[in-house]
């Protein structure tokens, strides 16, 4: 039995929670996450090739980072529970908590303090290569693993895949412009068979970074920011190949970038 289930099945031990609107809320609450796909799927999965349909990512605008901002804050408690939270505007989330005024104000003074953010985060997102997130997927499904040691060995570039991993979308959304520079993915996909498209398993797996550079000096090295979204998209192909083949559940994840520039989960 997995962690989570345990904890799960501790919960239930309490005679008023023994009931299925308690097991919902129980598995939230022991923070439970589904894994993506079936057991006797993911014995199966061993030859794999990825299908990017997006034909670069879509950069999303932080609504706090407006001259509207502090209205933003001010009414939109029912998107989320953090101000500048460059996920909250790209994902759907169910539960938040009250945005602050004086928060969506903030965020509203410093986008004037950088009128051209938005524009300039998004001409270093499309000058980046999308593909490090691809390639990145691939190599770490096609990676020789003990279940696959028969299906794999002899393997050839040529050899029909029997699995196939449709990437649909990639969103991008940049936080406050204040202080370290942050921004998150949200990446839409869905795992088929090869030989009649059935569907496996569908996810967003979504990714926040904190960059080790404040917004100036991120925005001062356009070079550089591109080479840290490289290097994000190649971290979320990993992370994106480690929830499809994880036998429990993966929630979101959080990056940072380190003083040499290497990204490290946090």
């Amino acid at each position: 039995m997995s962690q989570c289930l345990k904890r799960v099945a501790l919960c239930l031990l309490h005679p008023r929670r023994a009931d299925r609107l308690a097991l919902v809320c129980c598995i939230a609450f022991c923070g439970c996450t589904p894994t993506l796909l079936a057991p006797d799927d993911r014995g199966r999965v061993c030859q794999v090739t990825v299908d990017d349909q997006f034909a670069s990512p879509v950069f999303h605008a932080n609504p706090l980072s407006n001259a509207q901002g502090g209205l933003v804050g001010a009414a939109g408690g029912a998107l989320q529970g953090m101000v500048g939270d460059p996920l909250a505007w790209i994902v759907t989330v169910p539960l938040g908590a009250v945005i602050g005024g004086i928060g969506g104000a903030a965020c509203a003074a410093a986008s004037q303090s950088h009128p051209d953010a938005d524009a300039d985060f998004e001409k270093i997102l499309k000058a980046a290569d999308a593909g490090y997130l691809k390639r990145a997927l691939q190599a770490d499904l096609n990676a020789p693993r003990a279940e696959c040691s028969r299906a794999q060995v002899g393997v050839s570039a040529a050899t029909a895949p029997d699995t196939v991993v449709e990437i649909q979308t990639v969103a991008v959304s940049m936080a406050c412009v204040f202080g370290p520079q942050e921004y998150g993915l949200a990446v839409k996909w869905r795992v088929m068979t090869a030989e009649d498209r059935r569907v496996l398993g569908e996810a967003t797996t979504t990714c926040s970074m904190t960059s080790f550079k404040d917004v100036d000096e991120w925005f001062a090295d356009r070079d550089q920011a591109r080479v840290e979204i490289e290097r994000v998209l190649t971290k979320t192909g990993q992370r994106m190949a480690a929830q499809m083949l994880s036998s429990w559940g993966l929630s979101k994840c959080k990056f940072r970038s380190t003083k040499t520039g290497e990204i490290e989960e946090r």
